[in-house]
C-alpha cells in the first residue's frame, strides 16, 4: 500500500489538528500512533513490512501489559500470563546438564505475559486503523523520501529502531554505543515447558532465557555483552538449549538477531526541528538486559503528552530524566560482573534481591541497594571493589556509554 504525502504546514501548538508522521510500525511506532496522538492529531504510520507476515521474534515477554491498549487474550497475542521470572546463576557453561545452580531466585511481575509479538503488533495496527490512523504498511521510506516527509509533516516521530533513519540521513549512525547482542527463536518443546519464564546466567556477561508460550512452545534466546563474546552465537544458543533441556531451534526457523546497542546521547533524540526519536531509535533499551518494549512505549507516551502541552522542546531532557534511574541501576549491575567476573558474587546478589519486582530490579536502584544493605558482608565486599566504586560514581554523575561516542565524534569532527 502506497501513501501519498500532501504538503500542509501547521504548528503543533495551533488549534487545528497537526499532521504527524510516524516512521516504523513496531511497538514504539504503534505506541506513538495510538490514542494519545490520535486524539489531537492526524497520524500517518509508515511500516516497511506487512503485518500479515512474520515480522519479529524478539521481545516476546511484556512485563507491563497494561500499556498496550488491547485485551490480553490469545487472539491478541497474549499467550501465557506470568507472575514472575526465575533467575538461575551457574559458575560457567562448562557444566553437566544436571548440575545445581549456585543460586535460584524469583523476580515478580504484576502484569506480565509471554506473547506472540507479531500478533500483538498486527492487532494493534488494526485497532489504529479503526481509530482513524492512516497505516501504510509495506511502505519503505528511503532517505530521500524521509526528507520529503520531514518537509511535509508538522511532526515526525522516528521509531525505526537502531540505527535510526533520521541519523542515517544525517550521517550520524556512529553516535550509537552500547554492546548488547542477542538472538532468539521459537521452539516446539517435546515435553511440557515450565509455566514461569527462566533466565539463566552462566559465568559471562549475558544470559540464556526460556519464555514458555504454551505447554508445548517456548521462545528461547541468548544475550551477550562486554568484551568476551561467543565466536558463534547460534552454536552458543544451541549449547544453552542442550544444557537446559529444550530443543534446539533450526537455522531455518527464523532465528532473530538483536544488533549491538543501543545507547544514544539525548542530544540526538531531537533532529531538524520537527523530528523526534523514540524507543530503540532513541537508544533507550536497558543497558544490562536489553529490554526495550516498555522503554519504547514510555518514550512515545512522553513525547505525545509534551506535544499536546506545547512543550515538545523539553523532550530530550525529560526523556533522559525519566530513564536516569534505570541507567544507573544497569550501570551498577553490569559493574558487579565486569569488575570481578565472579559468579559466586553474582549469586550472592541474586539471593539478596529474591522476591523484588521486575520494576525494582530494572528501574529502582534504591530498592536493590536497600536489599543488599540487609547483607552487610555482601555490601562491604561490593564497596571494596574499585570497579564497583567507579561505576557508582559514573552512575550518579550521569556518565553513560554515549559519552565515549560524543568524544569520538568531537575528535573526528563528526
Amino acid at each position: 500500500m502506497h501513501c501519498t504525502v500532501v504538503r500542509r504546514v501547521i504548528s503543533v501548538t495551533a488549534t487545528t489538528r497537526p499532521r504527524v508522521a510516524v516512521l516504523g510500525g513496531a511497538v514504539g511506532g504503534l505506541a506513538t500512533a495510538a490514542d494519545r496522538f490520535a486524539a489531537f492529531a492526524d497520524v500517518t504510520l509508515f511500516e516497511r513490512q506487512s503485518y500479515d507476515d512474520k515480522r519479529v521474534n524478539c521481545g516476546e515477554a511484556i512485563t507491563e501489559s497494561s500499556v498496550v491498549p488491547l485485551a490480553t487474550t490469545p487472539e491478541n497475542g497474549f499467550l501465557n500470563r506470568i507472575e514472575g521470572f526465575d533467575l538461575h546463576v551457574y559458575p560457567s557453561t562448562d557444566r553437566d546438564a544436571m548440575a545445581s545452580p549456585l543460586a535460584s531466585t524469583t523476580i515478580t511481575v504484576d502484569e506480565g505475559f509471554v506473547t506472540d509479538r507479531d500478533v500483538v503488533e498486527r492487532r494493534w495496527a488494526d485497532r489504529l486503523r479503526r481509530r482513524g490512523v492512516d497505516v501504510c504498511e509495506g511502505t519503505n521510506v528511503s532517505v530521500g523520501r524521509y526528507r520529503e516527509i520531514v518537509d511535509d509533516f508538522d511532526l515526525v516521530v522516528d521509531a525505526t529502531g537502531q540505527p535510526a533513519l533520521s541519523l542515517k540521513a544525517a550521517g550520524r549512525t556512529g553516535a550509537y554505543t552500547g554492546d548488547v547482542v542477542a538472538l532468539n527463536a521459537d521452539v516446539e518443546a517435546a515435553s511440557e515447558t515450565p509455566h514461569r519464564p527462566d533466565i539463566v546466567f552462566e559465568g559471562h556477561l549475558g544470559y540464556f532465557w526460556v519464555f514458555p508460550k504454551s505447554d508445548r512452545r517456548a521462545n528461547v534466546g541468548i544475550g551477550g555483552a562486554g568484551e568476551e563474546r561467543p565466536d558463534n552465537y547460534i552454536e552458543e544458543l544451541w549449547g544453552a538449549c542442550d544444557r537446559f533441556g529444550v530443543p534446539r531451534p533450526a537455522r531455518e526457523d527464523g532465528i532473530y538477531t538483536i544488533p549491538r546497542g543501543p545507547s544514544l546521547d539525548p542530544e540526538h533524540t531531537h533532529r531538524n526541528g520537527n523530528v523526534f526519536l523514540v524507543g530503540d531509535a532513541a537508544g533507550i533499551a536497558n543497558r544490562y538486559q536489553g529490554e526495550g518494549i516498555s522503554q519504547a512505549i514510555r518514550s512515545s507516551s512522553l513525547l505525545a503528552d509534551l506535544v499536546k502541552q506545547g512543550r515538545v522542546a523539553e523532550y530530550p531532557r525529560r526523556l533522559h530524566e525519566s530513564m536516569r534511574a534505570e541507567y544507573r541501576l544497569a550501570t551498577l549491575m553490569r559493574g558487579v560482573w565486569e569488575s570481578t567476573e565472579d559468579p559466586e558474587l553474582l549469586a550472592s546478589v541474586a539471593r539478596a534481591i529474591d522476591g523484588l519486582g521486575v520494576e525494582d530490579v530494572t528501574r529502582r536502584p534504591w530498592r536493590v541497594i536497600a536489599r543488599i544493605a540487609r547483607h552487610p558482608r555482601l555490601l562491604v565486599r561490593l564497596l571494596g571493589i574499585a570497579g564497583v566504586r567507579s561505576r557508582l560514581v559514573d552512575a550518579y554523575t550521569d556518565t553513560w556509554e554515549y559519552d565515549s561516542a560524543r568524544r569520538a565524534e568531537t575528535a573526528t569532527g563528526g
